[in-house]
């Protein structure tokens, strides 16, 4: 049992690095994702939904 303190504290090293690189990656996704979002010239503005705009959007006909 002299060597079960070292197995815990390993076990635990390694956890406690997989939650940080997975919060890492996470925030790093989410980063990207808002500045994909706000790059695209279509984009409604920042603070509205979008809603009204795609339904108005769907719903265009062509007329004759």
């Amino acid at each position: 049992m002299d060597q079960g303190w070292a197995t815990v504290l390993l076990l635990a090293f390694g956890i406690v690095v997989g939650v940080i690189g997975v919060i890492a990656y996470l925030r790093m996704l989410r980063k990207d994702k808002t500045a994909f979002v706000s790059s695209r010239p279509d984009a409604p503005p920042a603070g509205s939904n979008g809603a009204e705009e795609a339904k108005d959007s769907e719903h265009t006909f062509i007329k004759d």
